[in-house]
This record gives C-alpha cells, sequence and structure tokens, in this order.
C-alpha cells in the first residue's frame, strides 16, 4: 500500500520548489528541468560494489594519476558521497541560474526559433539539461539596446565541449589577467567594458583544466 505520508512529503517539496523558482522570475519548465536532471544524476550514480579491482588501483597508483595516500583519501570522498554531491550542486546550479528558449524569447523580445537560430549559429550559449535546452544567464545583460554579451560568439566558440558547470564557473570568476584600473574582471564585465574577447579564449583552457 502507497505510504500516504511520504506521497504528501513530495508533494510539499514540489510545491516549494515551484515556489523557489517562480520567486525568481523563472517558469516551471525549470522545475521539470531540475527533476529530471536530479534523477539523471541518481541513476548515473556508480552502483553498491562498483569499486575499482586492485589491478586498477595499481595502475592509477604507477602510472602517477594518484598516489597512494592520494587515492586512498579520493576513496573515502567517493565512499562519503562527497564526490557526487558536489557534482550534483554545480551542475543543477548550473541549471538553476538559466533560462529556457521560451524565456529567452520574451527576454529578447524574438521568438523562440530566432533563439534557436541564435543558438545554431553560436550567437548563444545553450547546455542540455533534463532533455532540454538551457541558456546560462551569464550570457545575458540588463541593458535593452545590448541584451547579449558583445563578443559572445568568439568566446562560445572556445567552449567547445567543455562542461556547462566549469563554464558558469570560469565566467563567474574574475581573472588576474583582466584588469581594468587594477582590479580583476569577471569574463562579462570585461567583455561589457570593451574588453577584447580574444584575451578571454587565451585564458579560457588554463582555466577549465585547472
Amino acid at each position: 500500500m502507497p505510504d500516504v505520508r511520504i506521497h504528501a512529503e513530495v508533494r510539499k517539496a514540489v510545491r516549494y520548489l515551484i515556489e523557489a523558482v517562480q520567486s525568481q522570475g523563472q517558469g516551471e519548465e525549470l522545475v521539470v528541468t531540475l527533476i529530471r536532471e536530479s534523477a539523471d544524476l541518481i541513476k548515473k550514480r556508480q552502483p553498491l560494489g562498483g569499486a575499482l579491482s586492485e589491478e586498477q588501483v595499481s595502475f592509477l597508483i604507477d602510472s602517477g594519476t594518484f598516489t597512494a595516500e592520494e587515492f586512498a583519501e579520493t576513496a573515502k570522498r567517493v565512499a562519503r558521497g562527497d564526490l557526487a554531491e558536489a557534482e550534483r550542486k554545480t551542475l543543477l546550479g548550473a541549471v538553476a541560474a538559466s533560462l529556457s528558449a521560451a524565456e529567452v524569447a520574451v527576454r529578447l523580445g524574438v521568438d523562440v526559433s530566432r533563439v534557436r537560430h541564435h543558438q545554431a549559429k553560436g550567437n548563444l550559449y545553450a547546455f542540455i539539461a533534463g532533455g532540454k535546452r538551457r541558456y546560462p544567464l551569464w550570457q545575458f545583460t540588463d541593458d535593452p539596446a545590448q541584451p547579449v554579451l558583445p563578443g559572445l560568439a568568439t568566446i562560445v566558440e572556445a567552449f567547445g565541449d567543455k562542461h556547462p558547470a566549469s563554464i558558469k564557473g570560469f565566467m563567474s570568476t574574475p581573472q588576474e589577467d583582466l584588469l581594468v584600473d587594477g582590479e580583476r574582471l569577471t569574463p562579462p564585465e570585461w567583455l561589457l567594458q570593451g574588453g577584447d574577447p580574444e584575451a578571454l579564449v587565451d585564458i579560457l583552457d588554463s582555466f577549465l583544466q585547472s
């Protein structure tokens, strides 16, 4: 017999999520995406008993990928769920800070087909989450005359297949090579102040590989 109490808790949690999303001015598509992406992350978790063999561990240590101490600490973190928790937080954080195609269309004052056209041409950046295409908020501005970051296409091309959470981290982090009056700027701030987008390309790979 279904547990009525559990079902009530689930409904309460979903209502809470909907209210949180709506409080940020976003629609229910984000709720669906977050739930689906959470389910996908759970499915991808390594099942119990899926530990590496002794031969695999020896290879990782002998190849220099890990020291014995580093591997032991990493194994402890995996057992505690630290790495899985970090993955969930970073990916769901990237999803939460994004818009649907319909929301982008409203923001830009165009129809959805134009949004998809811009994305296909590399003039907008999007990633897939929960089976839906999501458009990160960092690429948009509050200026109606220039609603998208200048030079964005150059940066989008340089992203390649990098993880959207890593890209979000790069775009939200002040870079030591992006200085104006002695102050470090984030990539969006740099572009908005007329900075050369190629300067971002030059530091992008080293950031995403760190």
